[in-house]
């Protein structure tokens, strides 16, 4: 049964909306992406990072310490070694 000429425009205008729609849909994505780079880059303070507690601004971070099983005298080692 062939389709009329107003159910075929009435198709494609639908079809042309719902395109439109979608590529609505990922300008807004982008532009949303997009504002976290337009604000300037806050300036670093080391003082202020969760590094900062660890190592004291002048003096280099401390020597990590051997885990225990290694200080324990016969411990066997293990089977990679």
């Amino acid at each position: 049964m062939p389709k009329t000429v107003q159910q075929t425009l009435a198709r494609q205008l639908a079809d042309s909306v719902d395109r439109l729609h979608k590529q609505a849909e990922t300008v807004e994505f982008w532009a949303t992406a997009l504002t976290g780079f337009a604000q300037p880059v806050p300036d670093y303070d080391p003082e202020a990072t969760s590094v900062a507690r660890y190592v004291k601004p002048g003096r280099p971070a401390r020597k990590r310490r051997p885990r225990r099983s290694a200080l324990r005298k016969g411990a066997a080692k293990p089977a990679s070694a």
